[in-house]
């Protein structure tokens, strides 16, 4: 699947909320698993997931056990699965109908037959006004039959994991991807080169699937420390500033998907993570210079 494929917006992009919150939820099972049983690393990676492009999924860390396993997680099929390093399947189950607690009484009682201790996983704590409520997180049970819109959503973590692999690859102070389970967010972090008072200068390229800024899919850069907003420069591809409460680069999902052209689509993308990018990176560099 090309690029351009996975860029056509087959729905509205504002239509999605209901399928983004359940897998917001369900990939609290890698996040849970992730905090509990592998090393603790200082920037929390260690909970988050990766997508993987051949089995088109959410997958977290490595566990070390006498069969060392990752857990997985297909979006379009809401199907929660162990994985070994070869991606084969160990032990999987469709949380569709399940609730919360009863995927996770099954994640523990499969990790515990590979020889891990697994009672010690819980779901993690987030600030409750940061972190979307929903009513699986009340007993209710989860619904895989909105199919279109997981496909949809699988289709924008596709895309994401592409293009920022070029930023990667052309930014030898690029991060890793993640996906971090607190915003559900598929991003890289570039690393300014030197500091000033120990604080290290920061840009953070990504995607996130929709939150309370923006209720559906939007790509952000970020730079940090965040400059002045009194004269933020013009960006390219119909992008704008987001200045309430955060400052990036922010283009919606609607901005382009309504062009039915997927090549005029993907350029659209790609000027504005190209113009963001290297405008925070000068943004950045300008306010350390005017500092000195």
């Amino acid at each position: 699947m090309t690029i351009a494929e996975t860029m056509t917006g087959k729905i509205n992009p504002q239509k999605l909320t209901q399928s983004r919150l359940q897998l917001h939820y369900a990939v609290q099972y890698i996040a849970a698993t992730g905090a509990a049983l592998v090393e603790p690393l200082p920037d929390y990676s260690h909970a988050s997931m990766v997508w993987n492009p051949v089995l088109e999924a959410f997958v977290g860390e490595t566990i070390q056990a006498a069969q060392p396993f990752q857990i997985a997680l297909k979006p379009v099929s809401l199907t929660l699965s162990l994985i070994d390093r070869h991606n084969d399947t160990i032990a999987s189950l469709l949380l569709h109908g399940k609730t919360m607690q009863e995927g996770l009484n099954w994640l523990e009682q499969e990790i515990s037959k590979l020889g891990t201790d697994a009672s010690k996983i819980v779901f993690l704590d987030y600030p409750p006004d940061d972190f979307p409520d929903h009513p699986l997180a009340h007993g209710a049970s989860f619904d895989a039959s909105q199919e279109v819109e997981l496909r949809e959503l699988t289709d924008y973590y596709s895309t994401a994991h592409r293009l920022l692999q070029t930023i990667v690859t052309t930014n030898e102070n690029a991060s890793a991807i993640y996906i971090w389970p607190h915003h559900f967010d598929i991003a890289t972090l570039i690393t300014l080169p030197g500091s000033k008072n120990g604080n290290l200068s920061t840009v953070g390229v990504g995607l996130s699937p929709g939150d309370t800024s923006y209720q559906e899919p939007y790509w952000y850069v970020t730079p940090y420390p965040y400059p002045d907003t009194a004269n933020l420069p013009t960006l390219d591809g119909q992008a704008f500033w987001h200045t309430q409460y955060w400052v990036g680069a922010v283009l919606q999902a609607s901005q382009y998907t309504e062009n039915a052209n997927t090549q005029t689509q993907q350029q659209q993308v790609a000027a504005f993570l190209h113009s963001a990018v290297k405008t925070s990176i000068t943004l950045l560099k300008r306010e350390s210079s005017a500092e000195v």
